[in-house]
């Protein structure tokens, strides 16, 4: 019974490591590589976004592309 809970407390605490790291990341400004205009996105966005590196893929806002956005 105490590795369940355990295992539930790693659990919950990586789950709220990944949603500071989001919000953190949220912070920065993207540039969109299409049409090269700079907007903000919500954490939400940044959790649940592929991505590699310093690049995520997030839809732009401006001309509705979904490719690879750097982070500035």
């Amino acid at each position: 019974m105490g590795w369940i809970v355990v295992t539930l407390v790693v659990i919950i605490a990586a789950c709220i490591a990944c949603v500071l790291c989001a919000k953190q990341i949220s912070k920065q400004t993207f540039c969109c590589k299409s049409c090269s205009k700079e907007f903000n996105v919500n954490w939400t966005k940044v959790l649940f976004a592929v991505h590699y590196e310093n690049e995520y893929e997030i839809r732009c806002p401006y001309c509705n592309n979904k490719g690879c956005i750097g982070k500035k």
